[in-house]
């Protein structure tokens, strides 16, 4: 598979000149035409901001993309002018918020948002945009389509919306959909039936996927490959299955440890001890040292270089020397 998006030493900062918050500090990775990768962490550790940076929606002025290449088929998203940039959003890329009440505006029906859209970057005409509204509502499984379109957003269920976000982001059939936990704010039964439909979307319309959660539940239904990201930098990149069978990062395994199974009978779930460092905490070393059960003096001196294991998995840490091998 060809590379669609391409992530190189991405940095974006927020504060002024007496303090800086590195929200993203240096990443890199890439997606594959058609992929599923997931960019998995806490709260804090730099997954929205890194979305937000591939959107251009960084919230300015406090915040900007201090460094770094964005390229998507090859063209820098960093370099283009605002105009351009709105051109990319909703045709080459969408996003798709985890709460779609605040996405959707409240006082529009859901036919206004959804042919505005589609006129916009398809320029087509009303009627062939609302047409196109009415296939792609089918599609994500509405049964009466033409009266969804008449529909105000408070009218339908949390699931309704997220399953019009979807449609609405699909619509212009983008090279790249970015999830931002798209099934948080769903009970289980509607969770799983999104993750199937978004599955279903991307194999129809070749579409590659950032998926962007703390859940390692949704993790595991939807991606191929996950990064695993920790106070703004990445610690880990594996396949789907050398992850859950085989992490690496003492990071990565703390997070699978603290999934609930339906095996076995676990009296209190495992919590990594401590807290994600705070915004614009400066640290010696590895970011993660305070927190790891397998820290040594190394890992307070000096910051681990993310380091190749194998054509598909990298890791952050100095547990694994030069060549990739347990120390």
């Amino acid at each position: 598979m060809s590379t669609l998006l391409e992530v190189k030493d991405l940095k974006t900062h927020f504060g002024n000149k007496r303090r800086t918050v590195k929200a993203v500090d240096g990443i890199d990775f890439e997606i594959k035409k058609g992929e599923t990768v997931a960019l998995v962490g806490e709260s804090g550790c730099g997954k929205s901001m890194t979305s937000l940076s591939i959107m251009g929606l960084v919230p300015a002025p406090e915040g900007k993309i201090v460094d770094g290449e964005i390229l998507l088929d090859g063209v820098n998203l960093v370099e283009l002018p605002e105009k351009k940039m709105y051109e990319v959003r909703g045709k080459e890329i969408a996003m798709i918020f985890q709460e779609p009440m605040t996405s959707l505006n409240p006082v529009l029906t859901i036919g206004d948002q959804l042919t505005s859209v589609i006129i916009h970057h398809l320029k087509v005409n009303k009627k062939l945009a609302t047409d196109r509204a009415i296939e792609m509502l089918e599609l994500v499984g509405f049964s009466e389509p033409e009266k969804v379109l008449k529909d105000y957003p408070h009218r339908l269920s949390g699931g309704m919306r997220q399953r019009v976000m979807i449609a609405m982001a699909m619509s212009c059939n983008p090279k790249l959909l970015i999830a931002d936990e798209p099934t948080t704010a769903l009970d289980v039964t509607i969770q799983a039936q999104v993750l199937e439909l978004m599955k279903k979307l991307s194999q129809q319309f070749s579409t590659s996927i950032l998926l962007i959660t703390h859940d390692l539940g949704v993790v595991s239904e939807l991606a191929e490959r996950v990064i695993v990201m920790y106070s703004g930098q990445i610690v880990e990149i594996a396949n789907i299955d050398d992850l859950f069978n085989d992490p690496l990062h003492p990071y990565t395994v703390g997070l699978i440890e603290s999934v609930p199974t339906i095996d076995g009978e676990i009296e209190k779930l495992y919590s990594i001890p401590g807290n994600v460092p705070a915004p614009g905490m400066v640290i010696q070393g590895c970011k993660f040292a305070a927190r790891c059960s397998k820290v040594f003096d190394r890992c307070t001196q000096e910051m681990p270089p993310i380091r190749k294991i194998d054509e598909s998995r990298s890791v952050r840490c100095f547990l694994y020397d030069e060549d990739g091998e347990v120390k």
